[in-house]
Order: C-alpha cells, then structure tokens, then sequence
C-alpha cells in the first residue's frame, strides 16, 4: 500500500500513516499513533495536518472476529469513523474522503447469482457487513451536507503475503508451510469449500485505491465503486492450486470448528464503473498470488522456528 502511494508523489506532498502502534514505514512515510475512538486525538490531528486526502481502512475485518465481538465492532467500526468525519467537516472540509467500506454489503443481494453493481441495493447478511453498510450512511450523511468530496469503495476478498490465518487462504498456507517443515502432520483442515467469491490479489486492491487518489480531481463529488474482479473462484480451487505449489503430500481434512456453511454461496462484483471511472482493472494472476501466499508463509514458519 505504501509502495503504491509513494509513486510519482509530488514535491511538498506528506504521507501520514495514522493508527493505534507504530508500524514499519517508508522513510519518507510519517507515523502517527492515533486512536480514533478519541474524538478529542483525532480533531487535534485533523486541525493540525488539514489533509487534502483522507484513506480510511481502520475497522475489525474479520467477519468471524467481528460476530464474535459485535458491540466492540460497532464501536471500532462506526464509531471511529464518525469521530473521524467529524473532524473532517470541522477542520478539512475541502478534503477528498475515501471510506473502505466491503463488498460484504451486498450480502443476500449475491443470492441472484450475477456479478452485481454498484446499483444493486445492499443486503447485508452478518454483523460486520451492516457495520460497513451502516459506515456508508454515516458518511454520507456527515460528508454529504459539505464541500467533502466522498469516494466509497467496496472490494471483495483480497489476499495476499502476510495476510492473518484468521483469513482462509492464510490458514491454508501456514498449515502446509508448517507441514513442510515437519511442525505439523500432513494434515491440512478445512471447512466449508464450495463457496464461490471474488478473490484479488491485495496489491491489485492497493493498486485501486492509488488509482482513486490520482483521479480525485475528475471524479464526482460522490461515488461509490466496486474493487473487484467480476470473477468467482471456489475456496477448494484455490486450495488446489495452493497443492500444486506444495512441496510436501498431505490430506485435506474436514474439520467441525472450521465449518461455517455458507449463507451465500456466490459472490462476485462487477468492476466496470471503476475501471471507466480511474483506468483501474486487476493484473495480477490469482496463480501469481498463491505462490507469493505460500512463499511469505514459508519465510514467516522459517524465521519463526529459527529465533
């Protein structure tokens, strides 16, 4: 993602990385601890930085996480955001605000069995879904009333090296990474893998939201895009090709505590709108992606086991 925002920068141009603990920059990246459930933290920043652009991703992102915890997850996700634009209409109304809402919004609209579009009236089908639905009114609402230009984008599962093992895919590669070490019986567990959704490559997604800040001057006051692919890929196909990339054998197990049948077995979004909107559209081979999954697993397993 840093990668990504640091291209073709101008001079003067500043970089605010804004979060809870300090993480691994750039050089040229500033990082900020901020905790955005502390209105009065997050007004002094605004008002300090007056930002021309605002990313917004913090939120809990697992959907089993989130169920797990629902009013902590109503907290962190619809109350920091609502700390946040506030301060925004206060101190940097003129701002370009881009809220990383979900795909997961779409919810039961998905039961049509079509890549759906931005028009498509979301359904939202767990708790973190309607913390993210409920985040697009909010910013609408809030934004809406002054000169805050909005963006909000919904992208559907993206994966990637160093993705938690909360996530699928990430489960898979750190159960056969640490197969192929000799931590584990060659075993790997799963669950539900009929499942059908949209998978990107996380440096395609972060390639999109380069693409939103650069185009902000030509984009309307409001707007909501899907970043996705418009392709639905099965979990068991990925795990397939997560095999193929294996250096060991192993047996695929099913196992009772992984097993969330899905409510909605196809999901898929149709990126069309943003790829005419910025010149966006996915490059990255899911084939490509497994292998990097795989290989960042293998690195963390090593390094681990070596410390």
């Amino acid at each position: 993602m840093l990668a990504n925002l640091m291209r073709e920068r101008e001079p003067g141009d500043r970089i605010i990385l804004a979060g809870r603990s300090s993480l691994p920059t750039h050089i040229d990246v500033e990082n900020c601890k901020l905790d955005l459930l502390d209105s009065e933290s997050v007004e002094r920043l605004i008002q300090s930085l007056v930002p021309t652009h605002i990313l917004h991703l913090a939120a809990v992102s697992s959907v089993h996480q989130a169920a797990n915890s629902p009013a902590q997850t109503w907290h962190n996700n619809v109350g920091g955001l609502l700390n946040l634009c506030t301060a925004v209409t206060k101190y940097a109304a003129g701002a370009q605000f881009i809220f990383i809402s979900s795909g997961e919004v779409y919810g039961r609209a998905f039961l049509a069995g079509d890549s759906l579009t931005e028009d498509t009236i979301p359904l939202p089908a767990n708790l973190y879904a309607r913390t993210k639905r409920a985040g697009e009114f909010l910013v609408a609402d809030i934004l809406g009333s002054t000169s805050t230009s909005y963006v909000i984008l919904r992208p559907f599962n993206h994966i990637g090296p160093g993705q938690d093992e909360r996530f699928v895919i990430a489960s898979f590669a750190g159960q056969i990474a640490r197969i192929e070490v000799g931590l584990a019986a060659p075993v790997v567990e799963v669950g539900d893998l009929s499942a059908q959704r949209d998978f990107l490559d996380v440096e395609d997604v972060t390639n999109a939201y380069r693409a939103v800040v650069d185009a902000s001057d030509k984009l309307p006051q409001t707007a909501i895009f899907n970043v996705s692919s418009g392709n639905a890929r099965s979990i068991d196909q990925l795990l397939v090709m997560l095999k193929k990339h294996a250096n060991v054998n192993f047996e695929i197990r099913l196992s009772p505590d992984r097993m969330r049948p899905a409510e909605i077995p196809f999901a898929a979004g149709n990126p069309t709108a943003l790829i005419e909107a910025v010149g966006w559209k996915p490059s990255i081979p899911i084939e490509t992606t497994i292998h990097r999954i795989l290989h960042a697993a293998r690195l963390r397993i090593n390094q681990s086991t070596s410390d």
